[in-house]
């Protein structure tokens, strides 16, 4: 069987389903945030800034409950399952209905906050990693593999490697279009597409960030953003001029 390598235009809106967060204990006394979906049409279903809230993500400080319930609150749905015979019997966890062009019937899942904790370092260890990175969004296991090491891959692939894609008409031409609904989904499409892009992951070089970011071959990107490039040249004219003051 042969392979066609194409090159696409590809486009990725990053979706959010309105949902409220709360935090409770568990029975051992642990944070959980839990999610309250709002039962809308998609019509209410927002577009935000996929990249933005990813900076966040990797920027929370452990511990800190309220910046990462806001987080939670901006994004939506954190993760859900699907699940075809959910309905209203799973009260406001529902997740059900058309949401852009993908359709879906699930729950939301409550995410314990020292797991939300230690999935944000683990994404800040795996990006870093170009050997770990290769080993979350590799190749599938040999066909002389065993049964289940390739059962493990298929499930690994439903939550960091597989997304519906369908195709859009405009200006004139056909774009493939990718929609992450959840801040799991978000996540690993923007590690897509930076893997996509051929990018390395470097480190952001403002001090007090330092997350990880993909910078494409041949760029001299040395900050994540626009605003923390910013934070540094504002940072270093206030230092200029306190020099500047301090002379006699």
């Amino acid at each position: 069987m042969s392979r066609e390598r194409i090159q696409l235009s590809v486009e990725i809106a990053f979706l959010r389903i309105p949902t409220e967060w709360t935090v409770e204990k568990d029975p051992q006394g642990r944070p959980v945030a839990m999610p309250a979906v709002t039962q809308v049409t998609s019509a209410k279903v927002t577009e935000i800034d996929g990249w933005g809230l990813r900076r966040r993500f990797l920027r929370l400080k452990r511990g800190n409950w309220k910046a990462a319930l806001q987080f939670l609150q901006d994004v939506g749905v954190w993760q859900a399952e699907p699940d075809p015979k959910a309905s209203l019997e799973a009260g406001n966890k529902l997740v059900s209905g058309a949401f852009g062009a993908r359709a879906f019937n699930g729950r939301a899942l409550p995410v314990p906050l020292d797991v939300l904790w230690q999935k944000q370092q683990w994404w800040l260890k795996t990006l870093r990693d170009p050997a770990a990175l290769k080993k979350g969004f590799g190749p599938p296991p040999a066909a002389s593999a065993k049964s289940i090491q390739k059962l493990f891959f298929g499930l690994q692939t439903r939550m960091m490697n597989e997304f519906p894609m369908h195709i859009e008409w405009k200006r004139g031409g056909a774009f493939a279009v990718v929609e992450t609904i959840t801040g799991w989904e978000m996540l690993v499409a923007t590690t897509h597409l930076g893997l996509l892009r051929h990018a390395d992951f470097n480190s952001c070089a403002r001090r007090d960030c330092g997350i990880p970011f993909p910078r494409r071959s041949g760029h001299n990107q040395i900050y994540c953003s626009t605003e923390c490039a910013h934070v540094v040249a504002q940072r270093a004219l206030r230092e200029r001029k306190k020099t500047e003051e301090e002379r006699p």
